[in-house]
């Protein structure tokens, strides 16, 4: 079986910390709790370290089998489909949620017109090509460009720091309003449940656990500081400004004979979504096979891309809409994803754990 390594793990990881939280949340969390939404989103980066936590342990407890195997073992066929279908509407859902995202903030700055059909036509034949390559020639991908992105955002904090930027005003919310902020935009996290899909496909040695870890908390990290500073710059009008990145080099993308350096931050999150697109799309196609044993990942990616095109591109159709069925709908939806299921496989793991020491006594 072709495996990833911990590192390579790792770093998918830190690409998916980074999704939908870069652009346009800073700007939707503001509008509830202002300068607060910092606590909000620490105590969600808080909780889901101990939904890696919980991944370690069904990994411990389990180091060769899928996780429909897993379920199936301890719930039955039946209820273990239903639960990675679950996961298959997550992943789909989450890519709509990520192109939308990625295709506004090109729409506005770049290409200053609607150009949907060239998106899709230009980005979807690499995605599907990356998912049908597998996840190993992803993996190498992303290690090969992990340092080219991590400059990118660390380039776009540092230079953020020769505009105007004064320390922000915190708790000026109640903490009613900084719940109901997080508790709104929960559908932009869930950043560890690819590790789960591809549970049989990572290769962890004793003690590696810790790559996973460091590399989770750089991107935990680099996204406070994004909002902390995005919030020191913007005190005042941060909910106007929907593309946070981007958004800290305005008023300094001149510098005399070096020229504009907003292109720095296009390229970041260019690479950044297009890496994004692919993990969530092959979560989908992992969750898909794993539900239809029978069919390859191409069914997969056949299945995924009709269902796009009919849900976003006919359903949908505009941004704005996205943006309210993820934090009016899919947010109930996501505490299942995000919360309930990582509980119950934790449950699981310890479950087995006891089994065994049952088992070794007897």
């Amino acid at each position: 079986m072709k495996s990833i390594s911990a590192r390579q793990s790792g770093i998918i990881v830190f690409l998916t910390i980074l999704a939908n939280k870069i652009l346009v949340l800073p700007s939707a969390m503001y509008e509830k709790s202002k300068t607060d939404s910092i606590f909000a989103l620490i105590a969600i980066f808080a909780f889901e370290l101990l939904v890696l936590a919980c991944f370690f342990a069904l990994k411990k407890a389990y180091p060769e089998q899928n996780l429909k195997e897993i379920l199936s073992k301890k719930m039955g066929c039946v209820a273990a489909k239903v639960i990675i279908f679950a996961f298959l509407i997550f992943f789909l859902f989450k890519t709509m949620l990520t192109y939308a995202v990625l295709y506004v903030y090109l729409k506005d700055l770049v290409y200053q017109d609607e150009f949907g059909f060239l998106a899709l036509v230009c980005l979807f034949p690499v995605v599907n090509h990356a998912v049908v390559c597998g996840l190993r020639a992803m993996g190498r991908t992303f290690e090969l460009f992990y340092y080219i992105v991590l400059v990118g955002v660390l380039f776009c904090l540092c230079i953020a720091f020769f505009t105007n930027i004064s320390m922000p005003n915190f708790f000026v919310a109640s903490p009613l309003e900084i719940f109901h902020s997080g508790f709104r935009h929960i559908f932009a996290f869930g950043d560890y449940l690819v590790l789960f899909l591809f549970i049989d496909k990572i290769k962890l040695k004793k003690g590696e656990e810790k790559k996973i870890f460091l590399f989770a908390l750089v991107g935990i990290i680099l996204v406070l500081a994004i909002f902390i500073i995005f919030y020191a710059k913007y005190q005042v009008t941060a909910f106007m400004h929907n593309n946070a990145l981007a958004d800290l080099l305005v008023f300094s993308v001149q510098f005399n004979a070096i020229g504009r350096l907003d292109i720095i931050a296009m390229l970041t999150i260019m690479t950044l979504g297009l890496f994004q697109l692919e993990i969530f799309q092959a979560a989908f196609c992992e969750s898909f096979v794993q539900i239809f044993d029978k069919l390859s990942v191409k069914y997969g990616v056949i299945v995924f891309d009709i269902l796009f095109l009919v849900i976003y591109l006919v359903l949908i159709k505009k941004y704005e809409i996205m943006l309210s069925f993820a934090t009016d709908y899919l947010v109930y939806f996501a505490i299942l994803t995000n919360i309930v299921l990582p509980v119950l496989i934790y449950v699981l793991s310890r479950r087995h754990k006891k089994e065994t020491y049952d088992e070794k006594n007897d």
